[in-house]
């Protein structure tokens, strides 16, 4: 669409170099010497897994007893449920798109599309049905006649769907008050942003910033077509960090090879192993990943986290062990103090 190749010709596309001589041992990115942390075992690791997955399910659950999911889930609940091959077919146009609506819904929560928006192809079912008749035959294909001679006919009801295209419209591209579930996170230590260039610079798939994204569009996308990761350049250095690790795994669980989750389960695992990867290095991004995951989440029985569980669990030990051999960030140590206390004496 016009709309995304404009969007992108506006982003920075020089990627930070991939260093051929990159040390993939662990690099102290605080600048002093590192606490030693005895080396758990495996069955430890395991059971620090299964506490923080405890944890984050506990989390969402009570978000969804709040006064503020109530107003989200009135106001969500009447939007439409796209079938995979739209919600592909929306993301390859419009890569940040959350929540997409038509014109008219739109207009019917008291919402207006800002002017100058190019709306989002989609397929919109049309059913139709026909009565057919058909010339009834006996068991030699005769065929059969009524008693004044005239040919015994059969009525059968056809019913069926054809497609058109329609246009909507994602929640970015509108003006006016909106539920939110979410608090973005506002810890900001300056050496974390060392961790971070390394894990862009180490990374297997190209992460670039996104100069277009704001406050208004998104944190940042994992581009199907591009099978890039784009984050908004302006963030506080942990969201940021959070957000690069909730978009890698859909760079490693979502991508166009793999359609076997719908949206909501893709957005669940993705943002639920970046709580995981966050919580066991010391950082808590409940405030933003519990509303998360409860918008994306049908009900409070959090049937798409439960059959997760495992998915989410290896993607964070992937993950981890990309972060430990590309930073000095250590699983099991309190990193977001030792960042504060880095930056205090700086």
């Amino acid at each position: 669409m016009k709309k995304a190749a404009k969007s992108m010709s506006k982003i920075d596309k020089k990627q930070v170099e991939k260093s051929d001589n990159v040390n993939r041992k662990t690099k102290n990115t605080t600048g002093k010497a590192s606490k030693k942390y005895p080396k758990k075992s495996k069955e430890e690791r395991k059971q620090e897994m299964d506490q923080v997955l405890k944890k984050l399910e506990n989390g969402v659950k009570e978000v969804f007893t709040s006064e503020n999911y109530r107003n989200y889930l009135k106001f969500f609940s009447q939007f439409h449920n796209y079938s995979f091959n739209n919600v592909i077919m929306i993301l390859m146009q419009y890569p940040t798109a959350s929540k997409v609506a038509s014109f008219r819904t739109w207009n019917k929560l008291g919402l207006k599309v800002k002017k100058g928006s190019k709306g989002i192809k989609v397929l919109v079912p049309i059913p139709y049905s026909y009565v057919k008749e058909e010339v009834v035959t006996d068991e030699f294909n005769n065929v059969r006649y009524d008693k004044d001679g005239n040919k015994v006919v059969e009525e059968t009801e056809v019913n069926g769907l054809t497609f058109r295209l329609g246009n909507v419209f994602d929640i970015s591209q509108v003006e006016g008050e909106i539920p939110s579930l979410t608090n973005e996170l506002k810890d900001n230590p300056k050496q974390l942003e060392e961790a971070i260039e390394n894990l862009i610079r180490t990374s297997d798939v190209p992460i670039n910033y996104d100069y277009t994204l704001n406050s208004n569009t998104a944190y940042g996308y994992y581009s199907l077509t591009e099978r890039a990761i784009y984050l908004r350049a302006d963030l506080n250095s942990m969201h940021m960090f959070k957000t690069l690790i909730h978009e890698k795994a859909h760079s490693m669980l979502h991508n166009k090879d793999q359609n076997k989750y719908t949206r909501e389960e893709a957005e669940v695992q993705a943002e639920s192993t970046a709580f995981v990867v966050c919580s066991c290095l010391g950082f808590d991004t409940s405030e933003y990943s519990f509303g998360y995951i409860a918008s994306w989440s049908k009900n409070k029985e959090l049937k798409e986290l439960k059959e997760s569980l495992k998915v989410i669990a290896d993607t964070s030990n992937e993950i981890l062990k990309w972060i430990e051999e590309s930073t000095g960030l250590k699983v099991g140590s309190n990193n977001l103090n030792e960042l504060n206390e880095m930056q205090e004496v700086n």
